[in-house]
């Protein structure tokens, strides 16, 4: 048995009221490369081949009785593939609007955690002759560059099915589902070790911050310590390179989607070309992320002023970062931490936004790097998971969410995608459109992948509160031909705009 970590945990424990904890992916495939075989069984046919490359699909959760502990993994002893694999249709004419209904009735229904926490439907009935793959994980067992790992794996790399790529093979042993008495003794084992953990992750703090100066002048300045008499010159001296700005002590502002969600869901998506982005990151000289806050800050700035709701401070938006290694590629885990940045709602030129969002995340990405990245995840194995759960629950009994300004107001994720073409039995990948999660005040996520020469968005949202969510399609094509157009103004930089590659 494998211990889910403090952070994978975390996901489950969202999950009360109408927070759910999984995440997906919409791929859509042209249909004619497959020579008339069905979809279904070709798809069949990979998963069986590749499983041993991929542990997360043939494991299963075992729960701790009373959430005393974080629960633990095991090899499921009943795995059944037919049971992950779905087969349905839309209704004629089959449009990505009917298509993305179809989605967003299917990703508001909770996995069952008696088995692994994935699923996968083939939707047929498309137009032009499409087919999509709709993916369902759980978002305890991966993250946003794992599940792109994964799904790396399961494709091939040419029109012609080849073996699976070399990797390592976990061996899959079914293992008997444990009693809950058994469970229950490893609960109170880990309930009785809380207080070594406690200590130990606060000493290992203490050492990462005194051995590191500029994590201590970081995390100092970022609270405003190095302002207090005596200590404050000290702990300035400390970091003199950190400038970053402190950290907002301020909440985000309100809007009609930072609410308490339901459990419904709408969701669009469309891709916009890469090329245009990358125009504007050398003309203005940000990276290929800010460019995609600044489309997402502008439309939703015309998205809240057409509703007479755009409030006189700037939006916040929360932002993953991953801290993977390239050897953790297929570690199947969640490795990441955030930032949060202003997205410059409150200033109307597009250039001024872009320059003013590159600034912030500078100093949001200076202030992260400075501070240690195992620091959240050594004190999300602290908490006590029957203290969390109970806190969620509280949380969306109480609507707490309706009665005070969130923390940030929305997420926006830019996942880095396959830069080559991707084929299933011969049926190439068009577009790869990620679903993501919402949670209480934060009823909205806007979510990106690359892939090849085009970006794709998927944006969810809580039905009741973002009704209209196709609506961004048109203000986030418009968001960027206006800064298109802005950098075709620019003259060329003296020596050379920055070239950089695709960050995020």
């Amino acid at each position: 048995m494998q211990q889910l970590s403090g952070l994978d945990n975390a996901f489950l424990l969202m999950e009360a009221g109408g927070q759910l904890g999984h995440v997906a992916s919409l791929i859509l495939f042209d249909n004619e490369g497959l020579g008339g075989r069905s979809f279904r069984d070709v798809l069949e046919d990979m998963y069986e081949a590749r499983l041993p490359l991929l542990p997360p699909y043939r494991r299963r959760l075992v729960e701790v009785p009373f959430d005393l502990d974080r629960p633990y993994w095991i090899d499921d002893p009943n795995f059944d593939l037919d049971f992950h694999l779905r087969h349905i249709a839309v209704p004629p004419p089959g449009d990505d609007q009917q298509l993305s209904e179809l989605v967003a009735r299917i990703h508001a229904r909770p996995l069952d955690r008696a088995r692994p926490l994935w699923e996968v439907y083939v939707i047929e009935g498309l137009a032009n002759g499409r087919v999509a793959l709709y993916t369902k994980i759980h978002h305890c067992t991966i993250d946003g560059a794992s599940g792109t790992e994964m799904m790396r794996v399961l494709l091939d790399q040419t029109p012609f099915a080849t073996p699976a790529a070399p990797g390592p093979v976990t061996p899959f042993r079914p293992e008997a589902v444990p009693p809950s008495l058994q469970m229950f003794a490893r609960g109170v084992g880990g309930v009785l070790r809380t207080p070594a953990r406690l200590a130990g992750t606060v000493f290992r703090t203490g050492r990462s911050l005194w051995q590191s100066s500029e994590a201590l002048g970081a995390v100092a300045h970022s609270l405003g310590l190095d302002e207090l008499p005596l200590v404050g010159g000290w702990l300035k001296n400390q970091a003199p390179q950190v400038d970053a700005d402190p950290i907002p002590q301020t909440p985000a502002p309100r809007t009609p989607f930072n609410r308490t969600i339901t459990p419904h869901r709408r969701f669009a998506f469309f891709s916009l070309p890469l090329a245009d982005f990358k125009h504007v990151k050398n003309k203005f000289e940000t990276t290929l992320n800010d460019v995609v806050m600044a489309v997402s800050g502008s439309a939703l700035r015309r998205y809240l002023e057409e509703k007479n709701a755009l409030p006189n401070e700037p939006l916040k938006a929360m932002v993953p970062v991953s801290v993977r290694s390239e050897s953790q590629m297929r570690d199947y885990t969640n490795r990441v931490t955030q930032v949060v940045a202003e997205l410059a709602t409150e200033i109307a030129d597009p250039v001024a936004r872009l320059r003013r969002i590159h600034t912030a995340m500078k100093s949001a990405k200076r202030m992260q790097k400075a501070t240690p990245a195992a620091l959240l995840t050594d004190w999300s194995e602290v908490a006590t998971p029957a203290l969390l759960a109970q806190a969620a629950r509280i949380a969306a009994r109480t609507k707490v969410m309706d009665r005070m300004n969130p923390p940030f107001n929305v997420i926006i994720s830019n996942v880095p995608g396959p830069r080559d073409p991707l084929y299933c039995g011969g049926a190439e990948m068009q577009t790869y459109y990620p679903v993501s999660a919402i949670a209480d005040g934060q009823g909205m996520n806007i979510t990106v992948t690359s892939y090849r020469d085009h970006l794709d968005f998927g944006i969810i949202a809580c039905r009741e509160l973002v009704p209209d969510v196709w609506s961004f399609k048109e203000l986030f094509a418009e968001a960027l031909e206006e800064l298109v157009k802005a950098a075709e103004r620019v003259p060329a930089a003296k020596h050379g705009a920055k070239s950089g590659s695709q960050e995020h």
